[in-house]
């Protein structure tokens, strides 16, 4: 009787270890960064997702990259950040994801003028996406330019209210008047409410595209 559950008890050992095996090492390095992403151990995350670079698919590189710059930036190290967004545009200048990842990281280091030219590049890259028109017009109003930035947000809701999308729709006009409220303000009035937003515009975008357990669910 020991003898035959020591020999099924192998046998199962044996099937879980070549289930096990079938995964690729970047699928298992890419699921430990998920967990401790989720549960607020940041600086532990890049080294898993600096392995989940090896060996993986481009997008997989892609997002594991951005999202090593996103930590870099969450963790206060945003000269580290800037340095791995700005390589981004380098090897990958056709993706949206990689000049938005790079304007949001110049618009946290007050870097508007670089942060403006980013976000204009994204939007030439996906003329219909609203969110880097939302970023353009923080970084327009970050560069002192309430003017352009306000029109921009007026260019988003249009695409917002297209896309049935009211949360951001409503944003955008409630962005609108604080811009003309701060008027009578000095510039720097408004620097918190500027981190702020461009923090969430940040968010979301990490949030929207970098959804890395629908992409190894579709594998």
């Amino acid at each position: 009787m020991i003898t035959t559950l020591l020999l099924i008890f192998s046998a199962l050992a044996s099937l879980s270890f070549a289930h096990n095996s079938e995964a690729e090492p970047y699928d298992v390095a890419l699921k430990k960064a998920l967990e401790l992403d989720k549960n607020g151990f940041y600086e532990e995350t890049i080294e898993y997702w600096k392995e989940s670079l090896k060996g993986s698919p481009t997008n997989i590189r892609l997002y594991s990259s951005l999202k090593i710059s996103g930590t870099y930036t969450r963790l206060g190290n945003l000269i580290r950040a800037e340095e791995i967004s700005q390589a981004l545009t380098e090897s990958h200048p056709n993706y949206y994801e990689s000049w938005f990842n790079y304007a949001n990281t110049s618009g946290a280091l007050k870097k508007y003028s670089q942060a403006i030219s980013a976000f204009k590049k994204s939007i030439e890259i996906i003329p219909k996406e609203g969110l880097g028109k939302v970023g353009l017009a923080f970084a327009y109003f970050g560069d002192e330019k309430p003017d352009l930035a306000i029109a921009e947000f007026k260019g988003a809701m249009r695409i917002f209210k297209a896309k049935k999308n009211i949360s951001w729709y409503r944003d955008c006009r409630l962005a609108i008047n604080q811009i003309k409220g701060f008027a009578r303000f000095p510039p720097k009035f408004a620097n918190l409410w500027l981190e702020k937003n461009l923090k969430r515009v940040q968010d979301t975008f990490e949030n929207s595209v970098l959804d890395f357990e629908s992409i190894l669910e579709a594998k």
